[in-house]
Order: structure tokens, then sequence, then C-alpha cells
């Protein structure tokens, strides 16, 4: 079933709610599944934009959120939290686990479902990005909630 763009920020609003998260909504008619899109449809640069990744291996789900001028680091990310053999979680298993589609994962989500890693280079920007419940909603909030939520924050990206 795929929900309408005014359930998914429902549930959107309904996390930031249970979480106490607050940051701007931003609304844009171009689709933000890519980092590319994302990067034209916000009009910022790229390493405000967070990607929400979910990765899976035979013990389990493990997330990762980089900025979009960088890309996991799988090998960093198998060490530091544990699970071998990560690949990244496929469209089906995103959306079953998450309950959000591909290019609309909220980086919040994560909280009390997974580990969740955070890149180093997150935690420098004044501000971030994230997807908002749909590729064409973002939100925009300050990286020190990932504190708050109790991410680990460690060097998992590269270049």
């Amino acid at each position: 079933m795929v929900l309408k763009l005014e359930e998914k920020l429902r549930k959107m609003k309904k996390l930031l709610e249970e979480l106490g998260i607050r940051g701007e909504i931003i609304y844009h008619e171009i689709s933000g599944k890519r980092t590319e899109d994302a990067e034209k449809a916000l009009k910022v640069s790229r390493k405000y934009i967070l990607k929400s990744l979910l990765f899976k291996s035979k013990d389990g789900y493990v997330a990762a959120i980089v900025t979009g001028n960088r890309r996991v680091d799988v090998r960093k990310l198998e060490k530091s939290s544990g699970f071998k053999k990560l690949r990244l979680a496929t469209p089906e298993e995103i959306r079953a686990f998450t309950g959000f589609e591909v290019g609309g994962v909220p980086p919040f989500v994560f909280y009390k479902l997974c580990p969740t890693y955070v890149d180093k280079e997150v935690m420098e920007r004044e501000y971030v990005i994230g997807a908002a419940g749909s590729e064409y909603c973002g939100i925009k909030f300050s990286p020190e909630v990932f504190k708050k939520l109790g991410y680990v924050i460690e060097e998992i990206g590269k270049v």
C-alpha cells in the first residue's frame, strides 16, 4: 500500500512529537530520492543533505547516516557495529522495517529499531536536512538531535 503525502507527513510529525524533535519541514516539487536531485530541489550543497541508509546482515539491521558528499565505508561500519557481511537493505526490506519508502526515510525512524551510526562529519554542520517521510519533503534540524537519540557518532564515511 502506497501512502499519500499527507499520510506520510502525519506519520513523520507523530514521530517528531514522540521524540521531542523540532525542525523546519521543507516541501519541494522535485524528487529528493537521489542526492543530486535533493541538492537541486533544496538548493543547498549535498554536504548538508543526509543519507539515511539501512544495512542488513544475518544478525539483523544497522543504520548509517552520512552527508550527501560522502559514502558509508562498510568495513568501518562492520567494525564499529560488530555486524558482519553487511549489505544495503532492499526497498521492500526498508519499507517493512521502517514503514517508509526509499527516499523518504527520516533519520529519526531508526530510534529504538536498530543500532544507528552517524558519520562524524555530520556533526560538523550547523544544520542538516534529512528526508521527512517522503521524497518530496525534507526536515532541516540541528545534528545535535542525534546525540539526544543516543546514536553512535563515529568515522563511518568516506569520500
